[in-house]
Parts: C-alpha cells; sequence; structure tokens
C-alpha cells in the first residue's frame, strides 16, 4: 500500500524524458532554442518536487537522468519516499521500494490512468521540464517572452515556467508548475546537467 501511496509522486515525475551552438544561448532566438532543447536527449536534474491532488500532498527530493528513452529517477524525502527507484525505457515502468517492486505497462497513453487511477502527463514532462511544449498533441497557448517558454496549455494541463537559470550552453528552467483538475505539481531544479555525464 506505501508503494501505491508513492505513484503518483512517481509517475508525474517520471517518464518522463529531456549541441551545443556557436552564439551564447542567452541570445539564441525560440526558434534556435527550441530547436537545441528538443535534441538535448542526455540530462541530468536535481531538485526538489512537492505534489497535490485533492487531499493527498506529497514532496521530497530528486535525481532524475535521462539517456534518450530511458529515465532512472531516485526519490527521497520525509513522505515515505525513501531509497525509490523508477525506470522506464518508454514502454514499461519499474518502481522499486527495498525489495517491493511494481511494473506497469505505460506504453499507450491511457495506459496509467487505467492502472492506477491516476491521469498524469507521462508522455510530456521530458519536454516540459527542458522548457519546452510537447510534439502531441498541439499546445493550444503558447506564451513566449525573451525568447524562452513563460507558460503553456497542452492537453488540459497549464504550465507555467517561473525562474530560469544558464548551465553551460544551455538555459533551462528551475521553477516550474504544472496543474490540471485537482493535481498540481511545483518542481524546483537545483542543478542541471546537460550531456552525457
Amino acid at each position: 500500500m506505501a508503494l501505491l501511496r508513492l505513484l503518483p509522486l512517481s509517475l508525474l515525475l517520471f517518464l518522463a524524458a529531456c549541441a551545443t551552438g556557436p552564439a551564447p544561448v542567452a541570445e539564441l532566438p525560440w526558434q534556435l532554442r527550441s530547436q537545441q532543447l528538443a535534441a538535448l536527449e542526455n540530462w541530468t536534474a536535481r531538485g526538489k518536487i512537492a505534489l497535490r491532488s485533492g487531499q493527498q500532498a506529497e514532496s521530497g527530493n530528486l535525481n532524475w537522468q535521462q539517456r534518450g528513452s530511458d529515465t532512472r529517477l531516485q526519490l527521497a524525502g520525509p513522505m515515505g519516499l525513501q531509497a525509490t527507484e523508477i525506470r522506464s525505457d518508454g514502454r514499461e515502468l519499474l518502481v522499486q521500494r527495498g525489495d517491493e517492486v511494481t511494473r506497469l505497462d505505460i506504453s499507450t497513453p491511457d495506459a496509467v490512468r487505467l492502472q492506477t487511477g491516476w491521469d498524469l502527463p507521462l508522455q510530456a514532462l521530458p519536454f516540459w521540464l527542458k522548457g519546452l511544449p510537447a510534439p502531441e498533441p498541439r499546445a493550444t497557448a503558447v506564451n513566449i517572452a525573451n525568447d524562452v517558454l513563460q507558460q503553456l496549455e497542452q492537453n488540459g494541463w497549464l504550465v507555467r515556467y517561473e525562474r530560469y537559470r544558464q548551465f553551460g550552453d544551455y538555459l533551462l528552467p528551475i521553477r516550474l508548475s504544472i496543474e490540471r483538475g485537482d493535481t498540481r505539481a511545483r518542481l524546483i531544479i537545483q542543478d542541471w546537467q546537460p550531456g552525457p555525464v
């Protein structure tokens, strides 16, 4: 049962997934910046997440490693998140906490909702974390200012970007919020490592 309570936070963080140009990134126009970010397939992000859905709330630290379509996410925190590791190849989600292991088929858009009851933007998260709209479905509203994404609405989700910071050749989000209905998540990324580690 503890693992099932962990799944909403784990899944929201998960699929999830996230070169160098000759011009400094701060001077890149949005079209070039979005191409640069789309090409960024290998990265590591460390920070914190807070998730609320209805009366349930969780928070914790995260260490997310993305290598193409392969994801490895480690979670730790006071809300039952100790020693939790999540892995995915884009088709299957493996959640391990101690000796307890759960496998979920995530190959279709409704798979997670049908298996867990949670409606989460798993396919879009790797794009949103980098500051990009997901390729599908088409975003209904995109607000770009100063050549970075400030807000977007996609598939009923509202994503707001509060702050960016330069990491090497990339300008990446360090504060963002994601919400739809009574599900809300807030992420603070303290360290980005773009590219292979």
